[in-house]
This record gives C-alpha cells, sequence and structure tokens, in this order.
C-alpha cells in the first residue's frame, strides 16, 4: 500500500514522496522515467489517474506492529490505543494531519515479529 501510495505521488509529479519508500533512490529514479515515458501516451490527466490510485490504496492499514501494541494496551485495560487506531481507520483512504506514524514500517525493534495467517 505504501508502494502504491508513492505512485501516486509520482502521478501528481511528486518525486520525492515516491522515492521516499525505495531505500535505492537512483534505480528508482530510473524506473520513474520509464513509469512517466509510458504514462505520456495516456491521454487521462495525471490527477485524475493519481486521484483513483488513492481511491483504492488506502493510506492507512492496520500494520501488526501498531495492532498488537493496541491490543496489549487494551488487554492492560487502556482503551485509548485502539480508539485510536479505529478512528484512522474509519476512513483509510484520506491522509491526515498528525497520523504519520500510522504510515510508517514496523519499527526495528519488532524485527522478527511473525504473524499466523488464520488469526
Amino acid at each position: 500500500t505504501t508502494t502504491m501510495r508513492a505512485l501516486s505521488g509520482l502521478a501528481r509529479g511528486d518525486l520525492e514522496r515516491a522515492r521516499m519508500p525505495w531505500p535505492d533512490a537512483t534505480a528508482f529514479d530510473a524506473w520513474a522515467a520509464r513509469w512517466r515515458d509510458a504514462r505520456s501516451g495516456i491521454e487521462e490527466d495525471s490527477t485524475i489517474a493519481a486521484d483513483a490510485m488513492d481511491r483504492v490504496n488506502p493510506a492507512y492499514i492496520p500494520r501488526n506492529h501498531l495492532v498488537e501494541t493496541a491490543l496489549a494496551a487494551a488487554t492492560a485495560g487502556d482503551m485509548t490505543p485502539l480508539g485510536e487506531l479505529m478512528d484512522v481507520l474509519v476512513d483509510p483512504f484520506t491522509e491526515r494531519p498528525g497520523l504519520e506514524r500510522y504510515n510508517e514500517a514496523m519499527p526495528a525493534d519488532w524485527e522478527g515479529y511473525q504473524t499466523f495467517c488464520g488469526t
């Protein structure tokens, strides 16, 4: 989802935002140039395409570390983190100031965390 949201930024001409999730900016820039060239033959306005991408690719998803943190707090009697997460997920397609942490990748101290299908 992060990649698809970043690509909508590229469609809007925001190269910096599009680069964000990629560790190798040079390789991304080369790919982005080819992507823009491929899109150049499409008559559709880039803003319309970017808006369409944002309508189907959420800005916020229930990332494992956020869910686990909210569940642990709720189990301990603090429903605040769960309520905050639910407020974010009620409208996951609209980016809102102050919610940047809900877009971030899993912190390094969660490395090795494993989920199980069907849970």
